[in-house]
């Protein structure tokens, strides 16, 4: 089955089920603001940045459902093609 669903779309459905939980507050409005943009940025295509952005809209989504998300695990889709050096860089 092929999800169909866009990033905002998601995000939407998202904000839409948090609203009817009532769990938003001023600040996850803004958050939930932030997650729009962002999404909408990976649906217009971000080139390049599209790791950079991800890794963005998974951390305000964290931030809005609470969850503890270690952004410096590897992303199983994004960046899996990259050499693990580049993943990685040694630390100097």
């Amino acid at each position: 089955m092929v999800n169909e669903m866009s990033n905002h779309e998601a995000v939407e459905s998202l904000l839409g089920s948090l609203r009817q939980e009532a769990v938003l507050d001023t600040l996850d409005e803004a958050l939930g603001c932030l997650a729009l943009t962002l999404a909408d940025a990976l649906d217009e295509g971000a080139g390049m940045a599209t790791a950079a952005v991800s890794k963005e809209l998974r951390a305000t989504l964290a931030a809005l459902t609470a969850k503890e998300v270690n952004l410096d695990e590897d992303d199983p889709i994004f960046g899996a093609d990259l050499p693990a050096t580049v993943r990685h860089p040694p630390k100097s």
